[in-house]
């Protein structure tokens, strides 16, 4: 590097055993690259014995087991004196698959560090060595408090902060004082990780894009890089894009015209960009954590805020395809993961002779491009029009040179829907992508899985977590010397305590069981309140549930709530009637709180009382009824059951079904594609979407809202096709703004969504594009995401048969009185019917015909959304006519109560 900075680290086959013996930095990184999903068998290098083992997570799921255990132990031997763990663990050791080292070096060499060197994890390593060693090549005074003074004020007065970056870049690289940042912060990956977070927000996060990019580029082929190129300058020159840099720093590097962007210049203009990343931001770094810093930071802290502009979390999901099965799942972290790997899976398609194989997965590269382009705070329709015509012309179109061999019928669906396109254009072109690339994936994996047993293995036994199973080997024995000194004294139970009788019945496993895990737990919450059905005193819950549920409420739907609590619950035929859940005193006790049953009768009641009431019944529910509930044999049958299930499924499959993660992509969080995939199916689907509709409605106010506002912006993305006018689609804009965004009737916003994105909204109704709802759709969709595992766990449970009627009953549980679920349900039939017409009759406004499923959505806006078509279009029966009159006095009504 010049300006006498050290030079980039470089591994090579000659220096690699070297390194990785003794360099803790690179054996970290390489070990990342070693565990990526590409690689079917787990390889990694132990450090602390100088070798290499195979790695099956027996001592990580072990070492949860023990600290699990300790912690149970710890906490309901307090809770619950009569527990004991039913089966103690007894065993710490765990056998370790060791590789011969001289064997394992030779295969990593020939099969591993090729692709090493083309990946992320070493392009980052070379920079995080660099950033250890700013001791001895950094120029003291270059980036002293004064000169951070001087730089941020600079800024203060509008300078851009790349310019001023590399003004203040010194040459001069004398220095005698030790750096303690480097010492501490740069020997290892997670240091780097928290140096590149540092970064995110500010430009310094888009010179590290651009320097790993560069990269990149020099390790790709003839054949893509004219294409990643082309994708480069998109990125960092067309001002709208979220990773573009200044005018003046790319005047700066001479990028300033896109014909300067080749790979020569590039390669030519990376050592500044390392300068400017290194020793600018790698000090920063450094002196955010000293003293001097924190003291400049709080004088100047008004124009770091001003610097640093924040880019919002982008929720919208990648991978959205409807595959099952832990071998998709795979994939699909494998073509996340590709540049981490040095392209290894793209490197086995290319090398395979199949061409279709190739195309597949430059286009799934490309693609997941494409979906990013939908995760930036700076959206541009020009790019995104721009790339689905490119991607359409390279792998979809009849006459494609990488054509994919999409069906007919597939391709005609995307073509229909090219303009303006859209973040699922291409979903149908991607599930069958992926289906092609899982023939090579397997045939991949089952290469991978055979490598490792050409070098030699043996086992050795290992302990883990010593200390800690020692512990909760003397917890075992002093909990059960307890237990049976309990026994021998039979001492009687303190006042207020457990009903003994009730209790002993439970069994021992369940004891620690409480009313508030049971609430959480919602699949054994619709057995519980079966139960108390059974013997009468599902009112007691019901009660419950219902404070809970004004406790959430304000203005007139609290006071509505409120009174139809003291009608139904604080009256004789509940609390202070003959089968009242609470003693002659409590009933007394709660009279006098209300004031008399005369002002009991004229008033709402206070949340003082509605709360004495519900800690009255919690106690009766947990002392009573509860410990009724888990010893029952229905109860224990669940519970042996979900064991027996869990314990027969293969480790993948539990592994699957557990992962709830998100995968952190440059520009937004990417959801799990299955469940992403699963729930937008169901949500077009009329069926399964009012079966979840049901189950949201209970679970908060707006949660349904948020379903009904994501199926009209689909609906609003269906017209932006068709050839609908103007008039029309502002008009459909404005009445979904005023029916979820900005609504007359508080509170304003119906929706999960942040203020700042509904302002957003709100301030770009005009614009007329397709894309207005963009922000506000992901974000519900990420909200409705949270909810949809447990719905799919409840219709597991209790079968489509039965989840209607579970579904019926918690609506009316959640309801005022019986009076108004008829009322409400024989509403909504009529409703789901009208909007069934009514969204019809709207899909004939110049649709193209390409769409067949229509929604039957019960809620005003589509009613009223007709009612205004209807305004503007012939009436062709006196029955059509009747019905959007009787749809839009209904619409008013429904606004006038409160409802939606």
């Amino acid at each position: 590097m010049s300006r006498g900075f050290l030079d980039l680290p470089e591994i090579t086959s000659e220096n690699f055993e070297h390194s990785l013996s003794s360099d803790q930095s690179f054996a970290e990184f390489f070990n990342h690259f070693l565990l990526l999903p590409v690689f079917a068998v787990a390889v990694r290098y132990d450090g602390s014995s100088a070798g290499f083992e195979l790695l099956d997570h027996t001592a990580d799921r072990l070492s949860r087991r023990i600290r699990a255990a300790l912690f149970e132990i710890r906490s309901r031997a307090v809770s619950d004196p009569s527990w004991i763990p039913a089966e103690p663990l007894r065993d710490n050791s765990f056998s370790v698959t060791r590789l011969d080292r001289e064997q394992t070096v030779q295969w990593l060499k020939r099969d591993r560090l090729p692709y090493f060197l083309q990946s992320d994890c070493y392009f980052e390593f070379r920079l995080a060595k660099c950033l250890s060693q700013l001791s001895g090549a950094s120029s003291s005074p270059a980036l002293r408090c004064d000169d951070e003074c001087r730089l941020l004020s600079a800024r203060r007065f509008g300078s851009s902060s790349e310019e001023t970056d590399s003004s203040f870049i010194s040459p001069n690289t004398d220095r005698s004082e030790p750096d303690d940042c480097s010492t501490a912060h740069g020997r290892s990956r997670s240091s780097f990780l928290e140096f590149k977070r540092s970064l995110v927000g500010g430009p310094g996060e888009n010179i590290l894009h651009l320097w790993m990019d560069i990269e990149r580029l020099k390790t790709l082929s003839a054949k893509t890089k004219s294409r990643y190129l082309g994708w480069m300058k998109g990125q960092y020159v067309v001002s709208s894009s979220a990773a573009a840099l200044s005018e003046q720093l790319l005047s700066r590097l001479g990028l300033n015209s896109t014909t300067c962007w080749r790979e020569e210049r590039l390669r030519d203009v990376q050592p500044r960009l390392s300068e400017i990343l290194l020793l600018y931001w790698g000090q920063r770094f450094c002196l955010i954590l000293s003293d001097q810093w924190q003291i400049c930071e709080r004088v100047l802290s008004s124009s770091v805020c001003a610097d640093t502009d924040p880019q919002p979390v982008c929720t919208c999901s990648d991978m959205r395809v409807e595959l099952d099965g832990t071998e998709i799942q795979t994939l699909l972290e494998v073509l996340h993961t590709e540049s981490r790997s040095g392209f290894f899976f793209t490197h086995f398609c290319q090398n395979s002779g199949q061409q279709l194989w190739e195309n597949a997965v430059y286009f799934c590269s490309e693609l997941l491009q494409y979906h990013q382009l939908f995760c930036q705070n700076r959206f541009d329709p020009y790019r995104a029009q721009r790339m689905a015509q490119l991607l359409y012309a390279s792998y979809l179109s009849s006459g494609a040179q990488m054509s994919v061999g999409l069906s007919e019928e597939d391709r005609r669906a995307v073509l229909l829907r090219l303009s303006p396109p859209f973040e699922d254009l291409f979903d149908r072109a991607e599930e069958h992508a992926l289906r092609v690339l899982l023939e090579p994936w397997t045939l991949l994996s089952e290469k991978l899985r055979d490598a490792p047993h050409t070098v030699a293995q043996w086992q050795e036994v290992r302990y883990a977590e010593a200390e800690l199973f020692q512990t909760l080997q003397t917890l075992y024995t002093h909990t059960q010397s307890r237990q049976q000194q309990e026994h021998r004294t039979a001492a009687a139970p303190a006042e207020g305590s457990r009903a003994p009788g009730l209790w002993a019945k439970v069994p021992r496993e369940f004891r620690g069981v409480r009313l508030d895990s049971l609430l959480r737990n919602r699949m054994e919450l619709q057995h519980f309140l079966s139960f108390l059905e059974e013997n009468s005193a599902s009112l007691e819950l019901q009660c419950w549930l219902d404070v809970e549920q004004l406790k959430k409420s304000d203005g007139a739907l609290l006071e509505e709530r409120n009174t139809s609590i003291k009608d139904k619950y604080l009256s004789s035929n509940f609390l202070f009637g003959p089968s009242s859940p609470a003693t002659e005193e409590q009933q007394k006790r709660l009279l006098q709180m209300c004031g008399g049953w005369q002002r009991l009768q004229r008033e709402c009641v206070s949340l003082s009382v509605l709360t004495e009431l519900q800690s009255l019944l919690h106690s009766r529910l947990e002392t009573r009824w509860l410990p009724l509930f888990l010893s029952s044999s229905q109860f224990i049958t669940r519970q042996q059951q979900k064991v027996t299930d869990v314990e027969s499924e293969p480790q993948p499959v539990i592994r699957q079904r557990r992962r709830r993660h998100v995968w952190r992509v440059s520009g937004g969080l990417m959801s799990s594609s299955q469940e992403s995939v699963a729930l937008r199916r169901a949500l077009l689907n009329p069926v399964t979407r009012l079966q979840f509709q049901k189950f949201l409605s209970v679970r908060d106010d707006l949660l349904e809202n948020d379903l009904l506002f994501w199926l009209e912006v689909q609906r609003y993305k269906d017209l932006c096709h068709s050839r609908c006018d103007d008039v029309t689609l502002q008009r459909k804009v404005s009445i979904i703004i005023s029916c979820f965004i900005s609504c007359s009737v508080p509170p304003a916003l119906q929706i999960h969504v942040p203020p700042d994105a509904a302002q957003r909204v709100m301030s770009q109704q005009r614009a007329l594009g397709p894309y207005v709802f963009r922000e506000t759709q992901a974000c519900v969709f990420e909200e409705l995401l949270k909810h949809w595992p447990d719905f799919v766990a409840l219709r597991s449970a209790v079968g489509e048969d039965e989840l209607q009627r579970v579904l019926e009953r918690e609506t009316r549980s959640s309801r005022p009185t019986e009076e108004q679920d008829d009322s409400s349900s024989q509403q909504q039939q009529e409703e789901e019917d009208e909007a069934h017409v009514a969204a019809d009759e709207e899909q004939n406004c110049g649709t193209d015909g390409t769409r067949a499923d229509t929604y039957k959505i019960s809620w005003s806006y589509t009613k009223h959304m007709a009612a205004l078509e209807h305004e503007n279009m012939p009436s062709s029966s006196s029955s059509s006519s009747s019905m959007t009159d009787r749809s839009s006095r209904r619409t008013a009504e429904q606004k006038n109560q409160n409802k939606h």
